[in-house]
């Protein structure tokens, strides 16, 4: 078991390293980088509704799960007063560096993320976490490496900076297994329904509203990858 998380956990913070290296490389349209939010933004709220929740309500009932979304959303609003994800600078190094920082906090309840999954009954919960937090990590680490080389020329640098966010997953995977070793099974759903809050507070807060600003006018190509980001959920439980 620990063999598979640390292949997974790999998986996960491949994700800004990935997007980091793009985001040097070359600078992708707007449309592109629209896209892969709305996909990550589906496989985050589909592994939510399928898959975490069912799995809180099964460990501590109805009003332990509601409770846990609930505690979960407003983690995450108070990290987002705190530590605001979208930061509107003059100067682009500035912002660049600003957004490096707002994600680099917000990734650490992924991480939490995975180490709740890890405690689920069904091994695979584990693998489309992982996947969805790669997934929605590259065009993160796309979007906060390229404004920064852009603004100085200095690529290993912003790639670095940017590819330093994945250290929060690892952290907080760790934070995670700490804080579920010897739990009841009804704090344990709780807590499971909290990482569901978290990540559709993610998706609906902030993946989904980019997607669109970065997509442009058109309301369908967001929706559309927005059930591919979907089913793609779906077909994996599927395997």
């Amino acid at each position: 078991m620990l063999e598979r998380e640390l292949e997974v956990l790999a998986v996960a913070v491949a994700g800004p390293v990935i997007g980091s290296a793009i985001g040097v490389a070359f600078a992708p349209h707007g449309n592109v980088i629209g896209d892969m939010l709305s996909f990550a933004g589906g496989t985050m709220l589909a592994i939510s509704v399928r898959e975490l929740i069912p799995e809180a309500f099964a460990k501590c009932g109805l009003l332990g799960t509601a409770l846990g979304v609930v505690i979960g959303l407003l983690v995450m609003s108070v990290l987002e007063r705190l530590f605001p994800h979208h930061e509107k600078q003059r100067e682009l190094e500035r912002a660049s560096l600003m957004m490096i920082v707002g994600i680099f906090l917000h990734n650490l309840p992924e991480g939490m993320a995975m180490a709740g999954a890890s405690s689920m009954e069904d091994p695979r919960a584990l693998v489309t976490v992982a996947l969805a937090i790669a997934v929605h990590n590259i065009p993160e680490g796309i979007c906060t490496s390229a404004p920064y080389y852009l603004a100085t020329g200095r690529r290993l640098r912003a790639f670095l900076w940017s590819s330093s966010t994945a250290l929060p997953v690892l952290w907080g995977f760790v934070l995670g297994k700490t804080l579920f070793r010897g739990m009841t099974p009804f704090a344990m759903g709780i807590m499971v329904a909290a990482v569901a809050g978290l990540m559709i507070h993610i998706s609906c807060t902030e993946l989904l509203p980019t997607a669109w600003r970065e997509g442009g006018k058109g309301r369908l190509r967001p929706l559309l990858w927005l059930v591919a980001g979907f089913l793609f959920v779906v077909l994996l439980g599927k395997v």
